[in-house]
């Protein structure tokens, strides 16, 4: 435990920089950080809809969880040169007849750059759309049938190479060909958040492992990965897997 004289929590997501700034703290958008989500007063910080950092705004949960493990490392000391250097943000809407994923940068045209990727069925209500350079994707729109949305998700957030059939991307039975270009487990560094909507990194499901979670729903239970969006569930399948043929204690942490 932490002292501290003050700890403010708020709900929303539009920062109010009132209290800030009338405490003489810099604001523009939301209160501005630094790498440690430090404020101009070096003993206050500040972390997720309120802060800005970079000049960005986020106003999702995922972003919260890392500023929120930088600042606990910096503040208990177990990692003071500890920094943030921003998220990834990938985007999940899912509601009664909607079942949307966004992420990265999807308003280029193709260019020399970019390859853009797109597939529309009005009929369905499906749209995809997919956006990529120097073989790494860097933007996606997701809309409709969305069995892909996993194996996306994890490509865009590691920045892992796309499959040379880029079609894998967009449908369903080409799925597998996009699953095997990214990271086996063994190569996922542990710290890795893997369950973005509830903030569940490698090391946590290992742990759970080691806890006597021997099945994938075991570690749902005990972790509650892939209880939010679901996009996580191949990936948390694929670990329990590993854990399940190899020794965690010998061929990975759980720094």
């Amino acid at each position: 435990v932490v002292e501290a004289d003050l700890l403010v929590v708020a709900c929303g997501v539009r920062p109010e920089t009132a209290l800030a700034e009338a405490a003489g703290l810099k604001v523009d958008r939301g209160v501005v950080v630094d790498d440690q989500l430090r404020t101009c007063d070096p003993a206050i910080y500040a972390i997720g809809d309120c802060a800005e950092h970079d000049g960005t705004v986020y106003g999702l949960v995922a972003p919260a969880w890392e500023q929120a493990r930088v600042v606990a490392d910096v503040i208990t000391g177990a990692d003071p040169r500890t920094r943030y250097a921003g998220s990834r943000v990938v985007t999940r809407l899912k509601a009664t007849g909607v079942d949307l994923a966004a992420m990265g940068d999807t308003q280029v045209e193709e260019d020399e750059e970019h390859e853009v990727l797109q597939f529309v069925d009005p009929t369905r209500g499906i749209y995809k759309k997919v956006v990529i350079r120097d073989d790494r994707l860097v933007g996606a729109i997701l809309l409709g049938e969305n069995a892909t949305v996993g194996t996306v998700t994890q490509l865009f957030d590691r920045s892992a190479p796309v499959p040379v059939d880029r079609r894998a991307l967009l449908f369903a039975d080409l799925r597998g060909q996009a699953a095997r270009t990214v990271e086996s487990p063994v190569q996922i560094p542990d710290r890795t958040t893997i369950c973005q909507c509830n903030s569940v990194t490698k090391s946590a499901i290992t742990k759970s492992w080691l806890a006597g979670a021997r099945s994938v729903e075991d570690v749902i239970k005990e972790t509650r990965a892939t209880t939010g969006c679901g996009g996580c569930r191949d990936t948390v399948e694929g670990i329990v897997e590993w854990l399940a043929a190899s020794d965690p204690q010998t061929t990975g942490s759980c720094a």
